[in-house]
């Protein structure tokens, strides 16, 4: 493996991955992921506008660049990787302009190939809506308390892990923020005009990814893309050990061919 392994966590040579959470999280919800990432690999996970500990903001996506941007500078000059699920997902794509091109040497991108458009705000909207309700009727805080201890364990999440999620900060609604930030821009320009390798991830039950999934696989420039059985929206949470165990494959052979393309672009499946 080409990775080195050193002491030092500002080695030239040693990769940087951040990791971006989805909507309503933080960046705890990456610790099963962690766990399974090579030891040599530097990880960052930090909160986005409007979540975790940020919670007193209000998400814009300017504002969820700018928080990768910075995460890259602070471990700079080293090679950075970046990654995320759902939110997270188009965050990593929204960045990649904004970060020196020398540096970002790839992309993991989950749960984020579909427009937010059309008929496909509708669900969406819809759940905004439920949560605004839910707000008036119990409060945000008391919903958090309620709800999530419950329905974290049934998206995978172990009870080491369940406290620290909590803890780490959830808010709901931020949903709506991130949904109308999201609405109307085109997400397969922005990768169409990405030129690092990446690595696209889908659960084949996750329909409303998977129905688009091929236009962004034709636009792509070096995509390289991975179902995960059986699995619906979140599949890093849901698998987070394969979900480990690729991107530390990808991290490996990006080194080792010097951040040049993992193959040619991925036809539409």
């Amino acid at each position: 493996m080409t990775l080195q392994n050193t002491a030092s966590p500002r080695d030239a040579s040693r990769p940087v991955l951040i990791l971006i959470h989805g909507a309503t999280g933080n960046g705890q919800m990456w610790r099963p992921v962690r766990r399974g990432l090579d030891a040599r690999i530097e990880v960052l996970t930090p909160d986005l506008p409007g979540h975790g500990s940020r919670r007193a903001e209000r998400f814009t996506m300017a504002g969820a660049v700018a928080t990768v941007v910075a995460a890259a500078a602070s471990v700079a000059p080293a090679p950075v990787f970046v990654g995320g699920d759902s939110l997270g997902g188009y965050t990593s794509m929204a960045s990649a302009q904004a970060l020196p091109r020398d540096r970002l040497k790839g992309l993991v991108l989950s749960g984020c190939t579909m427009n937010f458009e059309g008929r496909a705000m509708l669900p969406l909207y819809l759940r905004a809506a439920i949560f605004r309700l839910a707000f008036a009727v119990y409060g945000e805080d008391r919903l958090i308390r309620k709800v999530l201890p419950k329905k974290l364990p049934e998206l995978g999440v172990t009870p080491e892990d369940l406290g620290p999620i909590l803890d780490g900060g959830i808010s709901l609604k931020v949903w709506e923020q991130a949904v109308r930030e999201l609405h109307g821009v085109d997400y397969r320009a922005k990768l169409a005009a990405i030129a690092q390798p990446v690595l696209i991830l889908n659960g084949s039950k996750d329909d409303a990814m998977t129905a688009q999934e091929a236009e962004f696989l034709a636009v792509a420039r070096h995509a390289r893309p991975h179902r995960f059985e059986g699995a619906g929206h979140g599949v890093s949470m849901l698998r987070s050990a394969e979900f480990a165990g690729l991107i530390n494959e990808f991290i490996e052979r990006t080194m080792a061919s010097g951040s040049a393309p993992t193959g040619q672009p991925a036809p539409g499946r």
